[in-house]
């Protein structure tokens, strides 16, 4: 989306901007800066004629404008302190921005000072042309039709409009183009080059600097799709939207139905989808739930294509819940909202005629959660249905204040078995008024729990036998039996601390957006605790008053824990005070470089996703690589001894898990690496798909 205007609407701005400014107050007169500079083409010729704009880089807001003399000089004063950006406009190539950029989102700021002068100098990227004519079916010329230019890896954006020719002409910088227009007047539905309704079958134009691609297209011809659409008696269903949109993709046209149930949209000559909205109910035509299933309808240009179809009839479904393990019937759960209530069945009502997916789940949380799949619904019937649910283990406990004693609600409690501790994305189970609160459901096992407030009195705990930790190895062990519910310890919170300090570099130079925490998160899905500004300083509140472990992730440099360490085991503590602020700073290194390959045993490469190096002592993530082509790299912290799991799709079909090798006995087992304390090390992944 583009916050920034071209340069026509930017012009109609500094009109407004010069009839305010004579009635300008005096305070206005304060000291001020001025941005000047030169602009010259791609070769170093001066670019004269070249508007140079400037705006707030907070708001984008425009400030002023001007253009480049004959020998590329401009200079904009009456500037206020502050952070700018400076944009560069010609009628006849795409926008720039400093320094080199083709979004304002991407600019580099310059600063202004007071009576100071920045310097500013550009120098315009090369660019080459699209160029084309655009016919109708008759192979007459399409005249004024706006043409777009859309670059496949960044997404800028370029625009040329036809003549009385048919003809349109688009400066862009180098790179490989889809090329497409709207011509329908007042409809948003685009044609792609050549002749296609989705952008995932447009031709990919190739453009280099000072050269011409030319880029022809026929419009295609347009014709109208009517219909009707009843109510499942046969009485017209109005006011519903109609979604028209191309069969391979979602771009198309919008109708509403009239007090008779009709409607009728102009499009493109193709081959469309059609989607029904009335109001919670959603339907394709024609009579199915969903869009894969639904029918194919052609338009012909010149031709109505008419349509019709009705609500289907709804039914209902009755269903009870058993034990997976005893088969005793479940009393209390709910199936898609509606809930037992104690009477061991609920019935679902309203389902349109056609296959569901039926969600259960049991309040008390002793049984995990299930979705059964392709449940028939037949019309003015009702449907049986018996759900075994997995029996499941619940931690209790209650939450009060260490100091007063008294409850203390929205608390949340994470449970995690060995090896398993993660910085969650978002918050578990919190306590409620009176500070109670069930953990589940939960496999059965042996649990350890970190206490979480959403508060800012007090800090996050380990919890023990009678108080916090900041070390998970001090936690209490708290059994979870399945069917049953646990009680762990009373969670005894203390006032929370925080603690601050600057990451830098191997040289010694501050690094911005690097995370701190006291766990390790999932990449692309955790947070951090805190992140590092500009300066390198970090602050991570919310700490309880224990000796942490602390982690810093360096993304191009190893992850560390505090005192320089590889576990968080083997971590330095940060002793952290209630109520005060303690100090750990780091320098991160490159550390050890991995890379490697990830491959199905017939040498075909994973698509994407993530490679995640965990610590064999804490199950810690200790680094993590993107997979592309089936190649990643990480920088690990070493020596130390770890495992791999991963996120990782193959077209689409998605793999996870731990990465296992087959031994000789055909068992499977965990494959452990040793990283050393610098260098390099490579490695071959192998995963079976079938």
């Amino acid at each position: 989306m583009q916050l920034i205007p071209g340069r026509r609407g930017l012009l109609a701005g500094a009109v407004v901007a010069a009839l305010v400014l004579p009635g300008a107050t005096p305070a206005q007169a304060a000291p001020t800066g001025v941005v000047s500079g030169r602009v010259t083409t791609n070769t170093g010729t001066p670019a004269a004629a070249v508007q140079v704009q400037l705006y707030r880089s907070d708001s984008y807001a425009y400030v002023s404008s001007t253009d480049t003399d004959s020998d590329g000089n401009y200079s904009l004063g009456g500037l206020r302190a502050g952070s700018y950006l400076v944009g560069y406009f010609s009628w006849d190539r795409p926008e720039q921005y400093h320094h080199q950029k083709v979004s304002p989102f991407d600019a580099d700021p310059v600063t202004v000072t007071e009576g100071g002068t920045t310097r500013v100098d550009e120098q315009l990227f090369e660019i080459g042309t699209i160029a084309g004519r655009l016919v109708d079916t008759a192979g007459d010329p399409v005249v004024d039709l706006s043409v777009d230019a859309r670059e496949v890896d960044t997404g800028a954006r370029a625009w040329g409009r036809t003549d009385d020719q048919g003809r349109f002409t688009i400066a862009v910088k180098p790179g490989g183009y889809v090329v497409s227009m709207r011509p329908i007047e007042g409809s948003y539905q685009e044609q792609y080059v050549p002749g296609k309704l989705d952008e995932e079958s447009a031709d990919v134009f190739q453009v280099k600097a000072d050269e011409t691609t030319a880029v022809n297209d026929t419009v295609l011809p347009t014709g109208v799709l009517a219909g009707r659409f009843t109510t499942a008696a046969g009485a017209p269903l109005t006011d519903a939207s109609v979604d028209v949109s191309a069969a391979d993709s979602y771009g198309g046209a919008w109708a509403q139905t009239d007090a008779n149930g009709e409607f009728s949209v102009q499009v493109l000559q193709g081959a469309y989808k059609v989607g029904l909205s009335a109001g919670e109910r959603q339907q394709y035509y024609r009579g199915k739930l969903t869009r894969e299933e639904a029918d194919v309808v052609e338009v012909r240009g010149g031709q109505t294509t008419s349509i019709r179809d009705s609500l289907l009839g709804t039914g209902t479904v009755t269903v009870s819940a058993v034990d997976s393990v005893t088969g005793a019937p479940i009393a209390d759960f709910c199936a898609q909202s509606v809930c037992s209530n104690g009477t061991g069945t609920a019935t679902v009502t309203d389902l349109p005629q056609g296959r569901h997916t039926i969600y259960v789940d049991a309040p008390d949380e002793l049984h995990f959660n299930r979705e059964v799949t392709g449940v028939r619904v037949k019309a003015n019937s009702d449907t049986k249905l018996t759900v075994k649910l997995k029996p499941a283990a619940v931690i209790s406990a209650t939450i009060v204040d260490r100091q007063s004693g008294s409850p203390v609600p929205n608390i949340c409690l994470d449970a995690f078995l060995p090896k398993q501790a993660s910085l969650r994305d978002g918050y578990g189970d919190c306590s409620d008024h009176y500070g109670r609160i069930q953990v589940g459901p939960l496999t059965a096992g042996d649990y350890k729990l970190l206490a979480v407030p959403r508060n800012d009195t007090h800090g996050r705990q380990w919890v023990g036998a009678d108080g916090g930790s900041g070390d998970e190895r001090e936690a209490a062990v708290v059994t979870a039996t399945a069917g049953q519910v646990a009680t762990a310890p009373q969670v005894k919170l203390d006032r929370a601390g925080t603690i601050t300090g600057t990451i830098t570099d191997p040289s010694g130079q501050p690094m911005p957006n690097v995370g701190v925490s006291i766990l390790t998160a999932h990449p692309g899905v955790g947070a951090e605790d805190a992140t590092t500004d500009e300066n390198g300083v970090y602050t991570l509140k919310g700490v309880g008053p224990y000796a942490w472990p602390v982690v810093v992730g360096g993304y191009q440099y190893a992850s560390e824990w505090s005192g320089d360490k590889t576990s968080r085991y083997t971590a330095a503590p940060v002793t952290v005070t209630a109520g005060a602020t303690a100090t750990y700073n780091a320098q991160l290194d490159q550390g050890t470089e991995l890379t490697g390959t990830f491959r199905t045993p017939d040498g075909t490469a994973f698509d994407s996703g993530f490679v995640i190096a965990r610590s064999v002592d804490t199950g810690d993530i200790a680094g993590s690589g993107w997979i592309s082509e089936g190649q990643f790299s990480m920088h690990l912290k070493g020596p130390q001894r770890i495992f791999f799991t991963y996120n990782v799709s193959l077209g689409d079909e998605y793999f996870d898990g731990r990465y296992l090798v087959t031994q000789p006995d055909g068992t499977r087992k965990l494959e452990r690496f040793t990283v050393p304390a610098s260098g390099s090390m490579s490695v071959g992944l192998v995963l079976a798909t079938g």
